[in-house]
């Protein structure tokens, strides 16, 4: 239950963080046009009480608004659509919180199995892919709280499946020359989120049929492009090795393929003692070199899918947090110069291990002007540094103290820390806002 837990607090944090950007307080206004009248769930940040899933949609975007959440194998961010769906039917029902991690972690469980199993090779991965599968998290998660059956809990995943965006990477955040700027709604993960909890709502309401959405030839893996299922992948070790525990969570706020990179430039810069002004040129070899080499940025969320920017702004040694995408980080006439001065070079056994293995490999060279070079080659998970608590504690009080005091600030942790031994939900509303 601790890693539930924390996953809690993390994507709270991070919906805090993601109320306080412009896009983050867009989808609040949308979300408030969409449920407003039923005062049935709240809204993290701003504390409107809207429909039950005008919430998740809302929560769901904030808490992937600043690309800050929670990662399974890098295929999954299970937290937003599990968080924002749990805390909108918890609240709403007047759930235990035992029962609301209790459903967390099942909605992380199947999602990240759906996720890994249909994954593409790489070379249909190189064509088309994307993550629209996050309806299926949110449908788990708001199925165990309305207490769905075996069966109907199938019809749910059938629903969601249907309800599921199309796989719109490539036309998304593809190619830098064809697709920037991006998308400011990005993967429409709040939209799954609200499908998943429309799904589960449906059935509550009767609706039925559709069985076995992901069986056999014409199953979901081929409904979003992929040329394959893993069906033994599906379900190797259920029941006794749970995905929850194997939760990421970021400590910079950008799209996950950027974190070994993030780590590997941080390391070079504080064991060498390097500052921007010494640095003559910077190489990172990567996975989806033509999708990440967005050197000219010009939103918030350009900036977060672009690893140049990822690692000029960890030399410069910029803060995380929401500051790291406003006007005036972005047009720093410093981090500029350092975008100029940073190349990308494709590997493409990189993106074969990512789409076979769900790995990422890196690495990070700093040319220096005194003729000397460092550098780092990096593979997560393995080389991933160890965090935890403490770390997203500091992180959850970056974001959250833009919007909330301290003691309010404290007394969220504390009723976090102890949802094991919450006997109503609801009593979380009047601490997000």
């Amino acid at each position: 239950m601790d890693a539930a837990r924390l996953a809690c607090l993390n994507i709270v944090g991070t919906c805090l963080g993601g109320f306080q950007t412009r896009i983050g307080k867009l989808h609040v206004e949308l979300a408030k046009e969409l449920g407003g009248g039923q005062e049935r769930a709240t809204i993290v940040g701003d504390g409107t009480r809207v429909s039950v899933p005008a919430a998740a949609y809302a929560n769901a975007n904030l808490g992937f608004a600043l690309d800050y959440e929670d990662m399974l194998h890098y295929v999954l961010h299970p937290g937003h659509a599990t968080v924002a769906a749990g805390l909108a039917l918890g609240e709403d029902l007047h759930a235990d919180g035992r029962d609301l991690l209790a459903a967390i972690v099942l909605g992380y469980e199947v999602g990240d199995r759906i996720a890994v199993a249909i994954q593409p090779s790489a070379e249909r991965g190189a064509q088309v892919w994307g993550e629209g599968y996050h309806s299926f998290p949110a449908a788990v998660t708001a199925g165990k709280l309305l207490g769905l059956d075996d069966e109907e809990l199938d019809v749910a995943l059938g629903i969601a499946g249907i309800y599921s965006s199309v796989p719109s990477v490539y036309k998304y955040f593809g190619p830098v020359a064809e697709t920037r700027p991006i998308r400011e709604v990005k993967q429409g993960w709040g939209w799954q989120c609200l499908a998943g909890v429309m799904a589960a709502l449906s059935v509550r309401r009767g609706f039925g049929g559709g069985h076995g959405i992901l069986d056999g030839e014409h199953g979901y893996w081929t409904m979003v492009a992929s040329d394959r299922c893993d069906f033994e992948r599906l379900v190797d070790g259920l029941g006794e090795r749970w995905m929850t525990a194997e939760t990421e969570y970021k400590i910079h706020p950008s799209i996950g393929v950027n974190h070994p990179a993030f780590w590997a430039t941080k390391g070079l810069v504080e064991e060498n003692g390097i500052h921007a002004s010494d640095v003559d040129e910077v190489v990172v070899t990567t996975l989806w070199a033509d999708l990440l080499g967005d050197h000219t940025p010009g939103s918030a969320v350009d900036a977060q899918f672009s690893l140049p920017y990822t690692v000029a702004a960890t030399i410069l040694g910029k803060t995380l947090g929401p500051e790291l995408y406003v006007g005036e980080t972005l047009a720093d006439p410093a981090l500029r110069d350092l975008l100029g001065r940073i190349r990308l070079v494709h590997d493409p056994a990189a993106d074969r291990a990512f789409f076979e293995e769900q790995r990422i490999l890196q690495s990070v060279e700093l040319s220096l002007r005194d003729g000397g070079t460092v550098r780092r080659e990096i593979e997560f998970p393995r080389d991933k540094p160890a965090y935890g608590r403490p770390e997203l504690e500091a992180k959850f009080e970056v974001l959250a103290r833009g919007v909330l005091d301290e003691a309010k600030r404290s007394r969220l942790r504390e009723a976090i820390d102890g949802l094991a031994e919450l006997d109503d939900v609801s009593s979380l509303g009047v601490l997000l806002a």
